[in-house]
């Protein structure tokens, strides 16, 4: 993938998470009470509305300025490492679901003071897409980080006496 390819991927990936997340989050908003409940696969599977204060699984209830200062230190190292990331599919692919779940939860916080949640796994803390993006990213990171560990030092053109 070209230059351009590749910035227009960023772009589009993170942009359709956010845009998705707000559309999802409206209806959720406009349509549920808090802690009213809608089956899609029994009970196993609900979108149930929940305002989350604190970050996964509700710890650090309370901490919103907090997780803003956060959400910008994770921008300002994509824009810090922009130039290699770019060039990498991969990292591109990791780092715009990172930048979309941390642009859909970061508004919430700022426009809320709270973040949206709605999916409702019977077993498992409510969470909303943007927790998915987040998840996803850190997850195809953490396999770039692997992958690249094993990648072989390029032999020296430097002879060392």
């Amino acid at each position: 993938m070209t230059f351009v390819q590749n910035n227009l991927a960023l772009l589009l990936i993170s942009v359709a998470i956010i845009i998705v997340e707000r559309i999802i989050k409206y209806y959720i908003t406009e349509y549920l009470r808090i802690g009213e409940s809608i089956p899609v696969i029994g009970n196993v599977l609900m979108i149930t509305r929940v305002e989350n204060v604190g970050a996964a699984f509700g710890i650090f209830r309370g901490q919103n300025i907090v997780f803003i200062l956060a959400a910008f230190i994770v921008l300002f190292l994509v824009i810090y490492f922009y130039n290699r990331i770019i060039y990498d599919k991969l990292l591109i692919i990791a780092t715009a679901f990172i930048i979309g779940g941390t642009v859909g939860n970061m508004t919430d916080r700022l426009f809320f003071n709270h973040v949206i949640d709605y999916i409702d796994l019977s077993f498992w803390p409510t969470f909303n897409l943007s927790d998915m993006s987040l998840s996803v990213g850190v997850i195809l990171l953490l396999i770039y980080m692997v992958r690249w560990q094993k990648v072989p030092e390029k032999e020296s053109i430097y002879i060392h006496y």
